[in-house]
Formats: C-alpha cells, sequence, structure tokens
C-alpha cells in the first residue's frame, strides 16, 4: 500500500518516463531499494537526508514537496 509520498515519487516518475530500475540505477541502489520507497515500505522521512535529496535530485522534486505533501 502506497502512502503519499510514495505516490509522489511514482507519479513523477511515471511524467518522466522512467522505469523503477533507471531510478534505481542513477541512484546506485537495488530496483528492490528504490521500491521499498515507492511502495511505502520504507518512509523517506526516515531515510538518511542524502537519500532524500538524491532521489528528489533524480525525480526532479522539490524536498518540500515530498514533505508537505505527504503529511496527513
Amino acid at each position: 500500500m502506497r502512502n503519499r509520498a510514495g505516490q509522489i515519487l511514482r507519479e513523477r516518475r511515471l511524467e518522466l518516463g522512467l522505469t523503477q530500475e533507471e531510478v534505481a540505477l542513477e541512484l546506485h541502489m537495488s530496483i528492490h531499494q528504490y521500491q521499498r520507497y515507492e511502495y511505502g515500505e520504507h518512509q523517506l522521512s526516515n531515510c538518511p537526508m542524502k537519500v532524500g535529496l538524491r532521489i528528489c535530485a533524480v525525480l526532479e522534486l522539490d524536498p518540500y514537496e515530498i514533505i508537505f505533501e505527504s503529511e496527513p
């Protein structure tokens, strides 16, 4: 089950025409590790700042969009 942050990641990835594998390769992580963020199994709010910022950079997202849009 996706949380709001995971949904934002998925929507943006699709807007950019990227696959999960392409994003994972750009992030230097396994596809399964990236999928955990997108599927909401790992919370972006709990990940290391460098990882969160790298995800935002690859998906061309403003970190504030993830922080504030994913709040309940």
